[in-house]
């Protein structure tokens, strides 16, 4: 088995809590960091969720750096109608873990600059990948690729008729990041909408804080459901043959029209790999054994 070095950047979140655990549980990923950025939540309650989640799944030693407030233009939204008040909907305890002083991007640049070759996952807008890259364009060769939740391309936005919500938070962001000259692997709302677990179907959690969360999260959508967006996001990293890649190019609407955010094919977009299939028996299994099954 190859393992993959990874720095996770993270806006919790449901789904980015069961990300965060499944990654913990997956050995084909060597966890540098954990970076924070504004996204579901303001950076404030994303932070404090990270360090939380760490503490609650017994991995306090994992570094936490503090990123983005806002995006490149303008200011995050939220979405703490989908995942509760602050982002998640339970509470967790004050964490005794404490956000490492350095900000996040001067972190990755300075990782990047002394180490081996790294992959970025983004599970949440892609504000600290772009200001690495803006920034500090020496670091980009040991990039080794950026892979992120986000973006609709043949379906509708969850956010707008066309935008998906984390490229929505931050298209300028986004742009950068296809545009760089770092390979990047789009996983979009085609795939992440097909692997859904139910309640009535799903085995019960065996840790405590994910059952807690997996409960409140079926008590508060449509369908008793959890759409698993940003795990399948890590699943393309740590077991590559779950989601069928194509070789596209995708321009990302940047405009303040109705389609801002928006990414769609386009003879002069970015040629980036974007997630067009996924093997969703594949995903379950590999969520109920890392994160429903799985021991923290």
């Amino acid at each position: 088995m190859t393992s993959v070095n990874v720095i996770i950047d993270t806006d919790p979140g449901v789904d980015d809590f069961l990300a965060i655990a499944l990654a913990l549980n997956s050995p084909e990923l060597v966890i540098e960091a954990f970076t924070t950025t504004g996204g579901n939540a303001a950076l404030r309650h994303t932070n404090a969720n990270m360090l939380r989640i760490l503490e609650a799944l017994n991995r306090p030693n994992l570094p936490v750096y503090r990123g983005a407030q806002r995006p490149l233009v303008g200011s995050f939204g939220d979405a703490e109608d989908v995942h509760g008040v602050g982002g998640l909907p339970i509470s967790l305890p004050r964490s005794s873990i404490r956000t490492r002083d350095e900000h996040a991007v001067n972190y990755m640049a300075q990782r990047l600059n002394n180490g081996p070759p790294v992959t970025l996952i983004a599970l949440g807008p892609t504000t600290n990948v772009a200001r690495l890259f803006r920034d500090h364009p020496g670091s980009v060769k040991s990039v080794e690729r950026v892979v992120i939740m986000g973006g609709a391309l043949d379906v509708p936005g969850n956010v707008t008729d066309y935008a998906e919500f984390n490229v929505w938070s931050d298209p300028e962001a986004t742009a950068l990041v296809f545009n760089s000259d770092v390979p990047v692997t789009m996983v979009g709302s085609d795939v992440c909408n097909q692997v859904r677990t139910y309640a009535d179907k799903t085995p019960v959690p065996i840790n405590p804080v994910i059952r807690r969360l997996t409960q409140a999260q079926y008590a508060a959508r449509p369908g008793r459901r959890i759409t698993l967006y940003d795990p399948v996001t890590v699943m393309a990293v740590a077991r590559p043959s779950i989601v069928k890649l194509e070789r596209l190019n995708i321009a990302v609407d940047t405009s303040d029209g109705p389609e801002r955010g928006r990414t769609r094919r386009h003879p002069a977009g970015a040629t980036i790999d974007v997630a067009t299939g996924v093997d969703i028996e594949a995903a379950i299994g590999l969520f109920t054994g890392r994160v429903i099954q799985g021991r923290f």
